[in-house]
């Protein structure tokens, strides 16, 4: 597709040694099958649909555990994917601020200092107590300094303070907008672009029932003269139909996760929806983004793209080897800078919108 080397995150992430050594021995002050119980309830209560006006997901300590055990490293494998690929767009950007909101136990934090070790001033919003705790908890294990002199703050989203303060280089709403009313999420957006002195970043799981949300939110910030980072190449409405943009990241789960899912597997793909939304635009323009994983069989190999002009799919026939081989190749969430030439061809387009 392109000479140039593709932006991606990481091939896979592993929970930072001192958050998992964190988590332990929190778990470890906790009867075992307490909280896997409560990791299994949690994981079937995130997977049922939500209108948004539920009960809170978690509450209290034992729940907060089992969140930490189950939840906690699959979001951190999407948010350290979505923070580095967007990183990518723009390597010269170095935040020092950040505001959490939403913190939980402060997922977003730690994947924010692995990314960018400048941070040195943190903030995190909570509505939910045990988070609070269990966040400053985890938090004291860390060797960064910025997360150990994290600013915890106890506000419920709907009564948060006004706009009007403190702005930050960096604000992430991880795992928010999907958990509230529908009513509610544009001026939960609204209020987070108001304390967005650089990058607004928000990101839910990769679903077809969550991405709507995400889509929303960026066009909300579209019409207040936002840039688009990443994942998108263009600063236009979504040209998807019937269809949603999402991206994997692998993670090697700690031995706690596997005891809460119940699972062997060494590894998941923990997969995410997001965008990244600027106050000012990336230095250089990317062509395009591969959003799917791309398929092959024996007489082709394809490849869906979103690019500047649209949504496009690009496919390489098994007698063209060298084309072929290379589209088979391509990583999913890879951000190219250059169309494929011939033989590689586009077979299916979508435009974006005017």
């Amino acid at each position: 597709m392109s000479d140039a080397a593709s932006t991606l995150p990481p091939r896979q992430v592993t929970l930072p040694d001192d958050l998992a050594a964190a988590i332990e021995r929190a778990l470890a002050a906790a009867p075992r099958q307490q909280w896997q119980r409560e990791a299994q309830a949690l994981s079937q209560r995130y997977r049922a649909p939500r209108a948004g006006d539920e009960p809170p997901l978690a509450t209290g300590r034992d729940q907060a555990l089992g969140y930490a055990a189950l939840i906690m490293p699959a979001t951190y494998a999407q948010l350290r994917g979505a923070l580095a690929a967007s990183a990518a767009r723009i390597p010269e950007w170095q935040p020092a601020t950040m505001l959490d909101i939403g913190s939980g136990p402060g997922t977003a934090l730690w994947a924010a200092v692995e990314q960018w070790p400048t941070l040195r001033s943190l903030t995190a919003w909570e509505r939910e107590p045990a988070f609070i705790t269990l966040g400053r908890e985890l938090t004291r294990g860390s060797t960064h300094v910025a997360l150990k002199t994290t600013q915890w703050e106890r506000i419920d989203l709907l009564r948060a303070p006004s706009a009007s303060g403190q702005r930050y280089d960096l604000v992430v709403l991880g795992h928010v907008l999907n958990e509230l009313a529908p009513d509610l999420r544009g001026a939960v957006v609204a209020d987070a672009w108001q304390r967005t002195a650089g990058l607004l970043l928000i990101i839910e799981p990769g679903t077809s029932a969550a991405f709507p949300v995400v889509r929303a939110a960026r066009d909300q910030l579209l019409t207040h003269q936002a840039h688009t980072i990443a994942p998108c190449a263009h600063d236009q409405p979504c040209p998807l139909v019937n269809d949603w943009c999402h991206f994997p990241q692998r993670l090697i789960r700690p031995p706690f996760q596997r005891q809460a899912r119940g699972a062997p597997s060494q590894w998941e793909d923990s997969k995410f929806s997001y965008a990244a939304m600027a106050r000012f635009a990336p230095p250089e323009q990317i062509w395009g983004r591969i959003i799917r994983e791309v398929t092959s069989n024996k007489a082709y190999a394809e490849a869906k793209t979103s690019t500047r002009a649209g949504i496009t799919t690009y496919r390489a026939l098994k007698r063209h080897k060298e084309a072929y081989h290379y589209l088979r190749k391509l990583p999913w969430g890879g951000a190219f800078v250059q169309p494929p030439a011939p033989p590689i061809e586009p077979i299916e387009h979508e435009r974006v919108p005017e």
